[in-house]
């Protein structure tokens, strides 16, 4: 009598089954045949054919035609997108970005976004204030108003050597500032700190410098070109040999054999060679001990080496003015007109073609060695070296400038090879391939100073672990001096010298950035202790090895000394920031005092090998005594309170919310513009 209506349908929760596959209608051997197919199993024409084991039949391939809707859908989506890496990238085309790696695209964006905060700051900045894009520092230390960035480092003077220059800061106490641009990894930026700290430091550095200008050095130069032609011909082949002994291995970028070969013949009068020729022998006659004979030598070379050189697209052209630019104008003192020179080689050795790889006819590969006849290998050989020459130099002497790579290196346009070893010991390729190596680490690290961002303390030991990886893979004839070949000392050393420098000039700017920064010693992070330590630890380390190894050699004393007055400045730094707290450790002190007392034992038995206008270690001695006998209570720096920061000491008008401009940091104490507030406010 009753009865249950259920409306509840049951339902199935497996997906529904997907429709069979339909298949052609034709199997394949009627397709083939172009026959009438009954669509049998088999067929009738394949039973008639007897080929019914070949009757079969395809799938159809499903044709999915895309509807309009979805097409524009994709095409907004794709243009949306596209717009937004036009925005990331304005100044890069998308299809260049194809391929790049994750951090290579940030650091596009890096750059990028940089320069526009830069032109947006500097637009504000001419907006309020018009004077204060005309000169980063407008008022020098004595009030007066400065001119352009300037400097006179040419040799239309009567013969002086100068005692200094501003790159290498030995002016810096005395105020006649030539003012090229430097950036944070000078050393004016270390001794500025050093004058600021301590004020009586610079008033002794200034006395010292009083009495060097009093006194120029005169070269008291002879004529040799009279007397005995053999005689003269037996000093230039002992200056060549010199150069090939000890300047060489650094920089192998010469053919010895052909070298010696033309030069035995005699026949070669194109300036090109006579210029190389010139420079060879100044450079050998440095290394050789001569005080004078490299003046001599250079006022030959300065006849085939000139502004003509640049309109001859030759090698040896080339090399002479690497040799010129990138050792004996630095020699010379005169460091400003040595990077220019680079600068231009660079652009001869670019206009030669030494940056890309020599490559067959109608081929992108490289020519294999075994195909080539051994005149055209040594060939191929030596404009490599001599590219890598060039490269290596230049980038030793930016070291200490702070100062943009301008595309020193892209490996993007650059190809070039690096040496290859011509035999089976081949020690010259052995020194360049590793100072190669190292340069290409430490153009990275300029390339990443010259930023307006600051470097972190995180980029600092990523850099600084990839110098000591360098290093530990060097073979050991690179890193101990045990079966060290004679050649190979001098390139050694310098290797080393260069190693530990560039890894203080990593600590150090952080330690300058610190002293920027209002912050209490209790403040510091464990990065920023451990990354102090490790400044004071490879100081002492380069002390050490430079007190130990250096030899008496003049070319190997002009290098050590050079990088012995950079290693003092973290000792004479750790002793003005302890003098000036409270509570000084006297560890750090005794230690910093032992390394400075071995520095200038080292200077004492290097002088008679050292240049008669080499300052630093007299610049290194001034500021200890000052600093020392600042230290026993004979003043104190400025800001004694209890709440002095690590430095102990800060000054009043710094603005610290803007990045510091190093370039007038250096030369003014007084930093008007964006730096500073007036303490009258």
């Amino acid at each position: 009598m009753f009865h249950n209506f259920s409306t509840h349908k049951k339902t199935d929760s497996s997906p529904p089954a997907s429709a069979p596959a339909r298949l052609n209608k034709s199997c394949s051997e009627c397709t083939r045949r172009k026959v009438k197919c009954d669509g049998g199993h088999p067929c009738s024409s394949c039973t008639y054919y007897k080929v019914s084991h070949l009757c079969s039949y395809r799938q159809r391939n499903k044709r999915n035609a895309v509807s309009r809707s979805t097409l524009e859908e994709v095409s907004e989506q794709l243009k949306s997108r596209t717009e937004i890496l036009e925005r990331l990238f304005p100044h890069t085309a998308v299809d260049e970005l194809i391929g790049k790696s994750r951090d290579e695209l940030l650091g596009i964006l890096r750059i990028t976004s940089s320069s526009k905060a830069t032109t947006e700051e500097l637009g504000n900045r001419s907006a309020e204030d018009p004077d204060a894009a005309i000169d980063s520092a407008p008022v020098s230390e004595n009030g007066e108003p400065t001119a352009d960035r300037q400097w006179d480092e040419s040799s239309h003077q009567p013969p002086v050597l100068q005692a200094g220059d501003d790159i290498n800061a030995i002016n810096l106490a005395t105020d006649h500032h030539r003012r090229s641009y430097l950036g944070v990894t000078s050393i004016s930026a270390i001794l500025r700190t050093i004058f600021r700290l301590c004020p009586p430091a610079k008033h002794r550095v200034a006395e010292q410098a009083k009495r060097w200008t009093e006194h120029p050095i005169q070269s008291q130069i002879a004529p040799f070109l009279g007397g005995d032609l053999g005689a003269h011909l037996l000093k230039e082949q002992r200056c060549i040999d010199f150069y090939f002994e000890n300047v060489h291995p650094i920089v192998p970028m010469l053919d010895e054999e052909d070298f010696r070969s033309s030069y035995s013949l005699g026949h070669r009068r194109d300036p090109g060679w006579l210029g190389l020729l010139n420079m060879v022998i100044t450079i050998g006659s440095i290394a050789s001990g001569s005080d004078t004979l490299h003046e001599q030598y250079y006022d030959q070379a300065r006849n085939f080496v000139d502004l003509d050189s640049f309109g001859a697209g030759n090698l040896e052209s080339l090399q002479a003015l690497l040799l010129l630019g990138g050792l004996y104008l630095h020699y010379r003192n005169a460091p400003n007109m040595a990077y220019s020179i680079l600068g231009a080689a660079h652009r001869v050795a670019i206009a030669l073609g030494l940056h890309r790889e020599s490559r067959r006819r109608g081929s992108n590969a490289a020519e294999p060695k075994e195909d080539l006849n051994p005149t055209k290998v040594s060939r191929l050989e030596t404009r490599r070296r001599t590219w890598w020459s060039l490269f290596c130099l230049d980038t030793w002497a930016s070291m200490t400038l702070g100062r943009p790579t301008c595309g020193r290196w892209e490996a993007s346009t650059m190809d070039t090879l690096l040496p290859s070893f011509v035999v089976e010991d081949d020690h010259m390729a052995m020194s360049l391939d590793a100072s190669v190596r190292f340069c290409l680490i430490c153009n990275r690290i300029q390339s990443r100073f010259a930023q307006f961002n600051r470097l972190t303390i995180t980029e600092a030991v990523v850099f600084d672990q990839e110098l000591q990886t360098w290093w530990a893979s060097l073979p050991a004839v690179l890193r101990s001096p045990t079966n060290c070949p004679s050649r190979l000392i001098i390139a050694r050393e310098f290797m080393r010298n260069r190693y530990l420098n560039i890894r203080l000039i990593l600590m150090r700017s952080l330690i300058l950035y610190l002293a920027h920064s209002r912050i209490q010693k209790a403040q510091l992070s464990t990065e920023e202790v451990q990354t102090i330590e490790t400044c004071r630890i490879v100081a002492s380390e380069a002390i050490d090895s430079i007190a130990l190894c250096w030899t008496p050699n003049r070319i190997h004393v002009w290098n050590s000394a050079w990088y012995l007055f950079q290693a003092c400045m973290v000792p004479l730094l750790s002793i003005v920031i302890e003098s000036s707290r409270p509570d000084p450790t006297a560890e750090s002190l005794t230690s910093a005092r032992a390394s400075l007392i071995k520095a200038l034992e080292t200077f004492s038995e290097m002088k008679p090998w050292m240049r008669a206008s080499d300052r630093g270690p007299d610049i290194v001695a001034a500021i200890y005594e000052a600093i020392t006998g600042e230290a026993e209570g004979a003043g104190r720096t400025p800001s004694q309170d209890g709440d002095s920061n690590f430095f102990g000491w800060y000054d009043e008008q710094l603005t610290f919310g803007a990045e510091l401009d190093w370039g007038s940091f250096l030369m003014d104490d007084d930093l008007h513009g964006a730096l500073f507030t007036s303490q009258a406010q």
